[in-house]
């Protein structure tokens, strides 16, 4: 638990970029709250086809559903069967919610990634869960898309809270932040909404090393330029949101920090990523690895000039991040695509089985 006391002690919150039926059920989630510190939880359509894909925990629920409709469409299903899980672990972490007067506790769903590009759409299915779930520490996950944007600006001021994903850039944290800032000003509501801004990080990293590979294989900044980008729009957070025990408040959160390459610690990206009022979300296995062998690092402030340095050296060598990160988005709406078709394709071939043997 040392590394986890180290996390807390520099005022980062732990969540689990997961989520299963068994998870709930098998009261595995209430023990990693106890163990291991976790304090909120996020999911995405990937995360939901691999549970219900890889496993016959969400059968019984399908039957059912289908004995009360049996022309329901697998979307309905799915979302039926989300829901359902998402609304279990809010219950169970609420109380973190009610003990850190709302800044932390909150677990996410997702928008369709069908609707990446859909400001009206997006916006008319957010306030759907919303209201579906009906719980107050719920996040609806809407990308950074310039279309997302402008749905996020808008939940916010209907007093949604909002988890801004698929962001890469320092472009992408800028409208985040002040789509944010712009929904919460002249709020009426007692209970301002909150937000996180989700910065996705190893992927930047596995796009910018193998270009630095064929420049240099020692290169000094493989590995490191994730984490630079990462860190400045933390130091962009401290200026836009000078006082960060209250809200409005908007956290940086840091996604998709498993790391891609076999040659750097498993831990990477959470023991660089280390600063107050930041959230780093982590799959299950990455945070076993963490507590048996990570280096966590104490924030004691990051370098701006030195990071940007590093950032600047990229330009000089002929490498776009602007442009890499940009395209990195637009293929993680695609990637997000396909897992739901995915998804969607899992769940109808669970339904035909079912059929079949019910025959």
């Amino acid at each position: 638990m040392k590394n986890i006391k180290t996390l807390q002690e520099n005022k980062q919150s732990l969540w689990i970029d997961f989520i299963s039926r068994s998870l709930l059920k098998s009261g595995k989630l209430k023990t990693l709250i106890k163990t291991r510190g976790i304090t909120g939880l996020t999911s995405n359509p990937s995360i939901f086809e691999k549970a219900i894909s890889d496993s016959n925990d969400y059968d019984h629920d399908i039957l059912k559903l289908l004995k009360s409709n049996s022309k329901i469409s697998s979307y309905k299903i799915f979302e039926e069967l989300s829901i359902y899980d998402i609304k279990k672990a809010a219950e169970l972490l609420l109380n973190t919610y009610e003990n850190t007067n709302y800044l932390d506790g909150y677990v996410s769903i997702e928008v369709s990634p069908k609707l990446a590009y859909k400001t009206k759409e997006t916006i008319d299915q957010a306030l759907h869960l919303n209201k579906k779930i009906n719980m107050p520490n719920i996040m609806i996950k809407v990308p950074a898309t310039d279309e997302g944007i402008e749905a996020i600006k808008i939940l916010t001021k209907m007093g949604l809270n909002i988890n801004a994903t698929l962001m890469f850039n320092q472009r992408h944290y800028d409208n985040v932040s002040n789509a944010f800032l712009e929904g919460t000003t002249n709020y009426s509501q007692k209970l301002l909404p909150f937000s996180v801004a989700s910065f996705f990080v190893s992927r930047v990293d596995t796009e910018i090393d193998s270009l630095l590979e064929t420049k240099d294989k020692n290169h000094k900044l493989l590995g490191k330029i994730a984490i630079a980008n990462s860190r400045l729009a933390y130091i962009t957070f401290l200026k836009k949101f000078p006082n960060q025990n209250k809200k409005p408040l908007q956290k940086p959160l840091w996604g998709s920090t498993s790391t891609k390459n076999p040659n750097y610690s498993n831990s990477l990206y959470i023991d660089k990523l280390i600063a107050p009022n930041t959230i780093n979300t982590v799959p299950l296995d990455t945070i076993e690895k963490f507590v048996k062998t990570g280096n966590p690092e104490n924030y004691n402030g990051w370098d701006e000039n030195k990071i940007l340095s590093e950032l600047s050296t990229l330009n000089e060598i002929g490498i776009d991040l602007s442009k890499i990160t940009e395209n990195l988005q637009e293929n993680g709406v695609k990637l997000f695509e396909i897992s739901f078709d995915n998804l969607l394709n899992a769940i109808e071939s669970k339904i035909n089985k079912i059929q079949t043997e019910a025959i």
